[in-house]
C-alpha cells in the first residue's frame, strides 16, 4: 500500500503501535511500503501476549490518540460486527483521556469568542470537571449570574483527526483490496465514522441539537433540556446551562434522598419512545453519565454531540417484524428485512430461517415478564453477524439506545420488565399513529404520492415503449457482485491459453524434428530442442496454475 508523505510519520506510529500489540498479521497484510520493511516485526511480551484480543485492541486505541479512541467507542454500539468480548472491552475507552492544560483552553476560548473571558465570564473554575477524546469541560458563571458548562474542544484535534482519518481511509482500502470477500464493509464504516466525527468536531452542530431537544419537550415538565448560550457558541467552544442533579448512574443518592427510582425509570423510557416515534430524532447515547435526574418527576439530558434519525417507514417496518414475530411468520420477517435492505445477496436464507424459527420458539414461551430486551437484541446482533445481515448506521443506534436505557430501567427499578417497555411502545406508537393531525398528513402525503405517480408512470411507459421500438433497451448490472465468476473465467482463460501455447509448442517441434531434412541445418535442429524446452516450462507453469486455483478454492 503506498502511503502520503506527509503522513509518513503517523503511518510509522501506527505500525509500531500496531507490532507492539501483536497485530503484525495486519502490517504484513497491508504491506505498507516504505513503513513496515523499516520497523522489525517482534514478538510481544508475554504481558501483552496474554491480554484477549478486545483489550490489546483497547490499548492499542488508547495510544493511538483522540481519533481512534473515538473509533473505538462508536465500534463498541457495532453488536452487529463485532463479538461481545471485544465490545466489553472498547466500552471501557469512554472518558479515558488525559487533560491538557487550562492556559490553552483560555487562549481557544478567547480566540474563538474574540474577547477575554474576563469580558463574558463573573467566574471560570481552571480545574477542568471532564476531560474527553475531543474536549475538555469546565464550570464557569457568566456575567448575566448564570452558572454555565463551557467545552473547549482540544488544540489541533481536527488536523489531528483529518489527517487520520485519511490514513483508514487507504488502509481501509488496501484491506477490502487484499480480501475482497470480506463480510464487514469496512470502507463504509469509515465513511459513516468521518460524517460523525466531523459533526461532533463542530460544537455548533450539538448545539442545535440541544435546541431540537428543547423544542420536542417544551410541552412536558418530566425531562428538562439545559439552555444553549448560542452567543457564547462556535465551532469550538459550547457553553451550556449548568445542570444541578443526580447522576442516572447514582442509584444509591437517589434512594437517600427518598426519591422513586422506580417512577424515574418509567420517565425515562418514555422521553426515549417520545423522541423515536412521535419526532425520529433520538439521543443515541443516553448511558447514565448523559442523564441527571433533578427530582423525582423531571430527568434532564446532557451532551447532544450523538444523535440518531429515523424515519417513519422504518418504523412502520419494524412494527411490522414485531408482529410477525408475535404469529411466528417467519418468511413475513425475512421479506420485512429484504424491504429494509439490510440482507446481502449472498445471505444463507436456509440457515437464517432455521435459526429464526428456533429463536421464535425459544422465547415463545418465556413469561413476558422474564424476558430481557438486551439478551433478545443481542441475539438479533448474533444473527447478523452470522448472515451477513448489514444493518444501517441509525438502526443499530437506535438498538445500542434501547439496549443502553433498558439496562439503567432494570437497576433503578428491579421488576422492570419488557411487559413496561411494550406498554410504552404501543402508548406512543399508536397514539402518533392514530393522531388525527397525522392520518391527515400522511393521507395528504399518500395523495401527493399517487398524483405523482398518475402523471410520471404514462410518460416512464411511453419511453419504454418508445426504446423497445428502436431496439434501445440495455442492462446496467454492475452493482451485481460478480468478483468470484470473474476471477474463475480468468483462470480457465489463462489456463486455457497456456494449453494452447503448450499444444503449438510440441506440435510445431515435433513436426521440425520428424523432418527428414533436419539434420543439414544446425539452426532448425537447435530451434527444434527450443521448442521442447519452452513447452516443458510452459508446462510446469501450466501445473503450477491449475495447482494454485485449486488450492485457493479450497
Amino acid at each position: 500500500m503506498k502511503v502520503s508523505y506527509r503522513h509518513l510519520k503517523r503511518y510509522k506510529e501506527i505500525v509500531r503501535i500496531l507490532l507492539k500489540y501483536g497485530f503484525s498479521i495486519i502490517v504484513e497484510k497491508l504491506n505498507i511500503e516504505g513503513v513496515a520493511y523499516k520497523i522489525p516485526i517482534t514478538n510481544p511480551p508475554a504481558e501483552i501476549k496474554n491480554m484477549s484480543t478486545g483489550e490489546r485492541l483497547r490499548r492499542a486505541f488508547e495510544e493511538l490518540g483522540p481519533t481512534y479512541v473515538k473509533l473505538g467507542q462508536i465500534l463498541s454500539t457495532r453488536k452487529d460486527l463485532l463479538d461481545q468480548s471485544v465490545i466489553n472491552e472498547l466500552v471501557k475507552l469512554r472518558d479515558n483521556v488525559d487533560v491538557f492544560d487550562t492556559n490553552i483552553a483560555i487562549k481557544i476560548l478567547e480566540e474563538e469568542l474574540k474577547m477575554p473571558i474576563s469580558d463574558i465570564f463573573l467566574e471560570f473554575n481552571s480545574t477542568p470537571i471532564a476531560a474527553a477524546s475531543l474536549g475538555q469541560v469546565y464550570e464557569a458563571k457568566l456575567k448575566s449570574g448564570e452558572s454555565v458548562i463551557v467545552k473547549v474542544q482540544r488544540p489541533k484535534v481536527e488536523s489531528i483527526i483529518k489527517s487520520d482519518i485519511e490514513i483508514l481511509k487507504a488502509i481501509a482500502g488496501a484491506i477490502k483490496d487484499f480480501n475482497k470477500d470480506l463480510n464487514v464493509d469496512i470502507e463504509g464504516i469509515v465513511e459513516d465514522f468521518e460524517t460523525q466525527l466531523l459533526r461532533e468536531l463542530d460544537y455548533n452542530f450539538e448545539a442545535i441539537n440541544g435546541l431540537k431537544f428543547q423544542n420536542i419537550f417544551s410541552d412536558t415538565t418530566e425531562v428538562y433540556i439545559p439552555n444553549v448560550f448560542m452567543e457564547y457558541t462556535t465551532k469550538r467552544v459550547l457553553v451550556l446551562e449548568k445542570i444541578v442533579g443526580v447522576k442516572l448512574s447514582d442509584i444509591d443518592k437517589m434512594k437517600e434522598l427518598g426519591w422513586d427510582t422506580k417512577k424515574i425509570s418509567e420517565i425515562g423510557m418514555n422521553s426515549l419512545f417520545k423522541q423515536i416515534f412521535e419526532y425520529g430524532f433520538f439521543h443515541a447515547d443516553p448511558h447514565p453519565g448523559n442523564i441527571f435526574v433533578i427530582n423525582e418527576n423531571c430527568i434532564s439530558y446532557i451532551d447532544f454531540g450523538m444523535i440518531g434519525i429515523i424515519d417513519k417507514k422504518t418504523l412502520n417496518i419494524l412494527n411490522s417484524i414485531a408482529f410477525a414475530a408475535v404469529d411466528k411468520n417467519i418468511d413475513r420477517i425475512i421479506y420485512l428485512l429484504m424491504e429494509l435492505d439490510i440482507i446481502s445477496y449472498d445471505t444463507n436464507l436456509s440457515g437464517l430461517r432455521q435459526d429464526l424459527l428456533y429463536l421464535m420458539h425459544y422465547y415463545y414461551d418465556v413469561p413476558i415478564d422474564k424476558l430481557n430486551l438486551g439478551d433478545i437484541l443481542n441475539e438479533v446482533f448474533r444473527f447478523c453477524r452470522t448472515y451477513k445481515v448489514a444493518l444501517p448506521p441509525q438502526l443499530v443506534l437506535l438498538v445500542k439506545a434501547l439496549i443502553t436505557l433498558e439496562g439503567t430501567a432494570r437497576e433503578l427499578n428491579p421488576n422492570f420488565s419488557i411487559t413496561i417497555a411494550g406498554k410504552s411502545f404501543m402508548k406512543y406508537y399508536y397514539l402518533n399513529r392514530l393522531n388525527p393531525e397525522n392520518i391527515l398528513k400522511q393521507s395528504k402525503q399518500s395523495a401527493q404520492e399517487a398524483i405523482a405517480d398518475v402523471r410520471i408512470i404514462p410518460r416512464q411507459l411511453k419511453s419504454i415503449l418508445r426504446n423497445l421500438e428502436k431496439n434501445n433497451i440495455k442492462l446496467h448490472i454492475e452493482d451485481v457482485k460478480f468478483s468470484k465468476l470473474e476471477k474463475i473465467i480468468t483462470d480457465l482463460a489463462t489456463q486455457l491459453s497456456l494449453s494452447l501455447v503448450l499444444a503449438a509448442l510440441l506440435v510445431g517441434s515435433s513436426l521440425i524434428i520428424a523432418s527428414p531434412n533436419i539434420n543439414n541445418s544446425f539452426w532448425v535442429k537447435t530451434l527444434a530442442f527450443s521448442g521442447f524446452i519452452v513447452s516443458f516450462l510452459v508446462g510446469i507453469l501450466l501445473v503450477i496454475k491449475i495447482i494454485r486455483s485449486e488450492y485457493i478454492k479450497k
